[in-house]
């Protein structure tokens, strides 16, 4: 019996493989039953791309880059306004809305204490700290802005959302914030649909991938585009929350060292060329207008692009600044004086540090390595943000499969992990927020995967997931605020019945003297000859 030749099936199976993995690499991530599925690409590997780069804290490098800086500090600002009066008029009328600028109550502010709230923790010893200033702003209505930097526990807007949304219903403010103008993958967000063509995308985990001019030109956001012309990307306002929309201005925001031209376009209408003459430091173009669609495009020359921030009035804004496989090191490979610039036109209140699950490993229980690394982050983040109180986040909680592979049980170092972290925040002044003991709180891991707001790794949340640890950071963050707002309306309480008892005193003081003083007349008649008085001339004829 002659032997069968598979030789071609196998070729046709292998080719059908082989096509379905690059089908699938195309695929975008997204969202699935609550779980956030990622792109897959087996490529990497095979072709040799450039792996993660592990960065370590150069503090010499970071200071001799702020010395440098520090005269320039004080005039850096948007070098092109764009102003278009056609729709001033409509917007003032918009401006007038519920989440403009807003002094809540704290009747308002009060979070649900059904369930214990997990505080902020502030560690610096100052009597007015940073955080407190931060709390301060909030109470006043001064309006707040908050660098969240993450790994991909918030990816896509996962948490930053929903708690974006929470404050500013509460304080006021519009706006998804912060968006990069491209990445190198694909990525869904909820909150804002972007689309971009023409760019070179670099990230600051493969900085190799990056020109060497510009390496030292990275943002916290950890991504930065370059393109010359034709280079396009548009943003697009989302209703996915209530606060996302009727936007008052867009900020654009980027370098042009060689001079260049560049097109915004505004929800699909009306356009401006903006003329951008060569310079070394970071320029804005600010476009105030309502917003619903924002396009950026190059026209002339060539642009390195960071993004642009949608935003309302004065409120609270969130920036997601989320970089996959990072286990916060990423920040030392960014550059100390475009975080400065940044900070300079931006103005962070509050800088987030959202780290740690990518260094956790089962049973180990000593991170004093990690512990020293996250001093030098939060040594980093304070330098190139110097008005911004900085707050890290314990690690999140997380299980792992048994021995037997058929379920899963706790990690075993997360309690270790939170404390290192805790101690790194205490060591530097920092604030500290245990995410874990927050989750503890809703149950742990297997009562987020059990309700659907987990993936089934026991490790990641997805956006139900996110929505219940956003309204736990929420309750800590409104905590000190209700308190302050309490204790100052008190204040005002005990000073207005204060002022309503002196003048009660007064106005019985007054009515005392005249009492007195008619008293006073009172015995000066009676103390008179009546009768001498009552004499009339008729009377005295008579007589």
């Amino acid at each position: 019996m002659k032997d069968k030749d598979y030789t071609f099936r196998g070729f046709l199976l292998t080719l059908t493989v082989v096509v379905g993995v690059a089908l699938l690499a195309l695929v975008p991530p997204f969202e699935l039953f609550g779980m956030q599925l990622s792109r897959v690409n087996i490529f990497d590997s095979i072709l040799g791309e450039e792996q993660v780069v592990e960065y370590s804290a150069d503090i010499e490098r970071l200071e001799q880059e702020l010395a440098t800086l520090e005269p320039q500090v004080e005039v850096v600002e948007a070098e092109e306004v764009v102003t278009l009066p056609s729709v001033r008029k409509e917007w003032i009328y918009k401006a007038e809305s519920a989440h403009s600028r807003r002094v809540p109550r704290s009747s308002e502010v009060l979070p649900d204490t059904s369930r214990r709230v997990v505080a902020i923790e502030d560690f610096d010893t100052l009597d007015f700290s940073r955080f407190d200033r931060f709390v301060d702003k909030l109470a006043t209505g001064e309006g707040v802005r908050v660098a969240f930097l993450g790994d991909s526990f918030v990816e896509g807007d996962i948490l930053t959302s929903d708690l974006r949304a929470e404050l500013q219903q509460i304080f006021g403010g519009r706006g998804v914030g912060f968006v990069a103008c491209d990445i190198p993958f694909a990525t869904v967000r909820r909150t804002v649909r972007r689309t971009s063509s023409g760019w070179s995308a670099y990230s600051v985990m493969k900085p190799k991938a990056a020109p060497e001019e510009l390496r030292d030109k990275f943002f916290v956001s950890g991504y930065m585009a370059r393109g010359s012309v034709g280079a396009t990307t548009r943003w697009e306002v989302t209703d996915a929350f209530e606060t996302l929309d009727s936007l008052s201005r867009a900020r654009v925001l980027l370098f042009s060292d060689k001079g260049s031209s560049v097109e915004v376009a505004l929800n699909d209408s009306l356009s401006y060329v903006v003329e951008l003459e060569a310079d070394n430091r970071l320029r804005e173009i600010y476009v105030e207008a309502p917003v619903d669609e924002l396009t950026v495009k190059v026209v002339g020359g060539e642009v390195l692009c960071y993004g642009v921030s949608l935003e309302g009035d004065k409120g609270v804004m969130i920036d997601n600044f989320s970089v996959r496989s990072n286990n916060g090191h990423a920040i030392f490979g960014t550059g100390a004086h475009i975080n400065r610039q940044m900070d300079e036109l931006l103005g962070y209140d509050l800088v987030v540090l959202q780290y740690g699950l990518n260094i956790m490993q089962a049973e180990r229980r000593n991170y004093s390595k990690y512990r020293d690394q996250l001093r030098d982050m939060i040594a980093y983040a304070e330098r190139c943000f110097p008005q911004a109180a900085i707050l890290v986040l314990g690690v999140s909680d997380r299980w792992v499969k048994d021995a037997e592979g058929e379920g899963y049980k706790p990690i075993g170092t997360v309690d270790a992990l939170a404390e290192y972290q805790r101690a790194a925040a205490d060591s530097c002044g920092a604030a500290f927020w245990n995410t874990a003991e927050a989750m503890a709180e809703l149950g742990g891991m297997p009562m987020f995967v059990e309700r659907g707001w987990a993936a089934n790794d026991y490790t990641h949340i997805n956006f139900r997931g996110g929505r219940a640890v956003a309204e736990a950071l929420a309750a800590a963050i409104r905590m000190p605020v209700y308190e302050l707002l309490a204790e100052r309306e008190e204040a005002a309480r005990l000073e207005a019945e204060r002022k309503a008892r002196e003048a009660w005193e007064r106005e019985q003081a007054r009515l005392a003297q005249i009492e007195a003083q008619v008293e006073a007349m009172s015995a000066i008649i009676d103390s008179l000859d009546i009768d001498t008085w009552s004499r009339t001339p008729q009377n005295n004829e008579e007589e």
